[in-house]
């Protein structure tokens, strides 16, 4: 199957809790703050008590292996699946270097938001269908980041 017409179709029961594990808890949500915020300051491994490399890689495992398994027809190679994670979780952790404030992120749209989050993020280096799969999960990841870190 061609993976540029493939969507991740996940329950938000499933993604939310995960996309949370990227946020610091008390700092997002409407209503929490009265003036923008960076993006960055929201990320939970700016902070000690917060995420560190392996628990990103292993969010973004599990976001991988969750997306897999959805219904429909598989969308990635076999194979490609850790290197998608490892791709996905570097691609995540550019948030803590993004510019942008919670305010900009929220008018530009989980679409823009996503394609300025894989600008900051170093090249993938993943085979076509694999970048295809791992832009899907950044723009579904940017898609709930925007909504939980709504002012």
């Amino acid at each position: 199957m061609d993976a540029s017409v493939v969507g991740i179709r996940l329950a938000s029961a499933v993604v939310t809790p995960l996309i949370k594990k990227l946020l610091r808890a008390e700092g997002a949500g409407a209503g929490l703050i009265d003036r923008p915020q960076r993006i960055s300051s929201y990320v939970s491994w700016r902070e000690k008590r917060g995420l560190d490399a392996a628990d990103l890689r292993t969010l973004a495992d599990r976001l991988v292996r969750e997306a897999l398994r959805a219904p429909g027809e598989r969308p990635l190679p076999p194979g490609e699946e850790a290197g998608v994670a490892a791709a996905l979780a570097v691609t995540l952790h550019a948030l803590g270097d993004l510019t942008l404030s919670d305010v900009e992120a929220v008018r530009l749209g989980p679409a823009a938001f996503a394609r300025r989050l894989r600008a900051a993020a170093p090249a993938t280096g993943l085979s076509r269908d694999a970048g295809l799969f791992h832009d899907r999960l950044v723009d579904l990841a940017c898609l709930h980041i925007v909504n939980l870190t709504r002012p």
